[in-house]
């Protein structure tokens, strides 16, 4: 139930991105086939590469691309607490131990993103089809 939770979130954020995009681009004053089948390849194909992407970044994120940086920001902002000495990890092998466990899911992320992409090359073929 979690799983299809987590499916049925992100392809629900997608298609409200899409209709936002597609009102933007006055998909309901078309008359041309041709026309529609454009917008709607630019609205699906720009939802999927940003959902597929931030799946990419999450798996970045689950091989430690991003620790040293999230470990500086969070000792630079230490240095404005009252007590100075008092930090949650002394060390940067500290801060790598404690969150050498947490990872965070992504397959849902590039399987909706890429469900998108998919839809887009459909559209995109009716589109030279006409």
């Amino acid at each position: 139930m979690k799983r299809f939770l987590k499916y049925s979130i992100t392809s629900g954020v997608g298609l409200i991105l899409v209709l936002i995009i597609i009102s933007a681009k006055n998909i309901y004053g078309q008359s041309n086939v041709k026309d529609v089948m454009h917008i709607l390849t630019d609205a699906f194909f720009a939802v999927g590469v940003v959902i597929f992407g931030y799946g990419l970044l999450v798996v970045a994120t689950n091989g430690g691309t991003f620790d040293i940086m999230t470990y500086g920001i969070t000792r630079f902002f230490s240095l404005f607490k009252r007590d100075v000495n008092k930090v949650k990890y002394r060390t940067f092998a500290d801060y790598r131990i404690a969150k050498k466990d947490r990872k965070y899911s992504f397959l849902y992320l590039v399987i909706v993103g890429g469900i998108f992409i998919v839809l887009s090359c459909i559209f995109l073929a009716c589109y030279y089809q006409n």
